[in-house]
């Protein structure tokens, strides 16, 4: 389980690590979820601080079973 689910540079490793141990990839999730990588990546990270973004992290996170 995440440390923590605010956006942050770790929070993005720890989601990686975690579809890594799953068998999959953040590519590999955003694909098959119809999303863009580097929007999730931008998210998840804190680099895009404003509310779609934080938005988009938390429902990423749900989706992959990470909150």
């Amino acid at each position: 389980m995440l440390q923590s689910d605010t956006p942050s540079p770790q929070l993005l490793k720890e989601v990686r690590a975690l579809l890594v141990q799953r068998g999959t990839s953040l590519n590999a999730v955003c694909k098959a979820s119809g999303l863009h990588r580097q929007a999730v990546t931008a998210a998840l990270s804190g680099t895009r601080p404003g509310p779609k973004s934080r938005l988009l992290a938390r429902e990423f996170l749900g989706r992959v079973g990470a909150k």
